[in-house]
């Protein structure tokens, strides 16, 4: 029960870190469909969540419990947790959002770069079009 304690505190902590890295980055939105991006903005939600799921990794990869036996015959220690892995956990939450954040950028930017392209190929022909039609004059 106290192994369950802990998970629900670094995951928390996550949370909060998600929540604070949507309000720094200007995002505090529900989430939505992008229209003009083409893009899936997850907004405050997405941001909170993974920043909770990034505070339990980042705790089970360099945590106390990392060298934990989950299946088999080994010696279990008491789950604990410091203050150091807490605030860790807390600044996880902030940096798995800005991953998210950068995600759905890279993938925004690209989409307007795939449109800009097609415009531009577009009125390419068009000019080509109106040149051919009217010979140059």
């Amino acid at each position: 029960m106290l192994l369950l304690g802990i998970l629900g505190t670094v995951f928390g902590a996550g949370c909060i870190g998600g929540v604070v890295n949507s309000l720094v980055a200007g995002e505090l939105q529900l989430p939505r469909i992008d229209r003009d991006a083409n893009v899936y903005r997850p907004g405050w939600i997405g941001s909170t969540v993974v920043g909770g799921i990034a505070a339990l990794a980042f705790w089970g990869f360099y945590g106390p419990f990392s060298e934990a036996v989950v299946i088999g015959a080994g010696v279990a220690n008491a789950p604990s947790l410091t203050l150091g892995e807490l605030f860790g956990s807390l600044i996880t939450g902030i940096g798995g959002g800005r991953v998210l954040m950068n995600e759905v950028d890279k993938r925004a930017l690209r989409n307007q770069n795939q449109a800009l392209s097609d415009t531009r190929d577009d009125l390419a022909d068009s000019i080509a079009k109106v040149t051919a039609v009217f010979g140059g004059r």
